[in-house]
């Protein structure tokens, strides 16, 4: 009897779901009007639906997206978008049809973000569930978010610094070599630093912290520390050929700091061997990728040379942990709920001394 009372409450949220959350449309009627059928008079059918852009498409055989594409400002009037928002793309055995609405901007607590499974960096394209990286884990220690211009490495780094700073017990370190997008943060980190100047400093720093933390784990094995987190925004603001000692420093880092709790989170526009040696790389295990403008820094980041040219810019990419590849669209955060959290008591700051170069 429980059961059946359960079931009745859960399929009549779903029906207000249905009715409250999602459009509807006449698919039927528009696909008949277009003559969209195979030869033997079978339409596609709606196989289901995600929020108000996503439409999933069982089609009967003898049909492909090609036929979609036939018709593509048809449907994009029928949905009243223009049709350059529009993409049809295979998705498994289904046609999604899906209206790019990346421009669109939430409130950092418009999502249910469960701290526990780590940092969450966007939305899983196929199955709509919250995507995290788990830095602690060997798997996906430390993180390198890489695009071209306009891609959306803001808008990724952005609900990643907005997670952090939420957090307890945990130092954030920023080294903002363009000053544009992590100023904001200046006053909520233990250390900031602008352009190139005092990061060989801070990064010896974090190997001291580094190295003693080892001797402590070799004497009680006590691995309850504050997890510190080192952002360098533009990794291509240094060059390996000249700023030597910055790499080295940053190589042990990225080789020994998962252990001691100490994680490097990299951006940049430019993923090329110059910018990025194999040597970094290879200890660097999640990689999220965005739009790409060369076939080199698509297959640098992704391993082809074509995974990351077509992708929509503003934060939609794909994320790589270990041989998990899956395609995400990243949170675009409010203006103004950034400045809320920015603005926030800070539960860190009884515990740091500020510290700005």
């Amino acid at each position: 009897m429980i059961n059946l009372l359960v079931d009745s409450i859960f399929n009549a949220a779903k029906a207000i779901e249905n009715i409250v959350f999602k459009k509807k449309y006449n698919w039927d009627k528009l696909f008949y009007e277009l003559g969209l059928c195979n030869r033997s008079g079978e339409y596609p059918i709606l196989h289901h639906q995600y929020k108000d852009n996503n439409f999933y498409f069982t089609i009967p055989t003898g049909l492909s997206v090609n036929d979609f594409m036939k018709y593509k400002i048809e449907i994009a009037t029928f949905l009243k978008v223009n049709s350059d928002k529009l993409k049809i793309e295979y998705k498994n055995t289904l046609i999604l049809i899906h209206i790019n609405n990346n421009d669109e901007k939430y409130n950092y607590n418009d999502f249910c973000f469960d701290d526990k499974k780590g940092v969450p960096v966007g939305i899983d394209l196929d199955t709509h569930n919250i995507v995290y990286w788990y830095y602690k884990s060997a798997n996906e220690c430390h993180l390198l978010i890489a695009g071209a211009t306009g891609s959306g490495k803001s808008v990724c780094l952005d609900v990643i610094v907005n997670n952090l700073i939420k957090r307890k017990n945990i130092d954030l370190y920023i080294q903002d070599t363009k000053l544009i997008d992590l100023y904001q943060y200046k006053n909520k980190c233990k250390y900031y630093g602008e352009g190139k100047d005092g990061i060989e400093d801070i990064m010896e720093e974090l190997i001291e912290e580094m190295n003693r933390r080892y001797k402590t784990l070799r004497r009680n094995k006590d691995r309850r520390y504050k997890d510190i987190f080192l952002i360098i925004e533009e990794l291509a603001s240094f060059n390996p050929k000249v700023d030597k000692e910055f790499y080295r420093l940053l190589g042990e880092l990225l080789a020994k700091g998962r252990a001691a709790s100490i994680y490097v989170i990299l951006t940049t526009q430019t993923p090329y061997a110059e910018i990025l040696p194999g040597a970094l790389k290879s200890n660097i295990n999640t990689k999220i990728g965005l739009k790409a403008n060369t076939k080199e820094a698509s297959k640098i980041i992704s391993g082809d040379y074509e995974a990351l040219m077509n992708l929509r810019g503003k934060g939609h990419g794909k994320i790589f942990t270990g041989n998990s590849v899956r395609e995400i669209q990243c949170f675009n955060i409010k203006e103004a709920s950034t400045a809320a959290t920015v603005n926030a008591p800070d539960s860190n700051k009884a515990n740091r001394t500020e510290k700005t170069i």
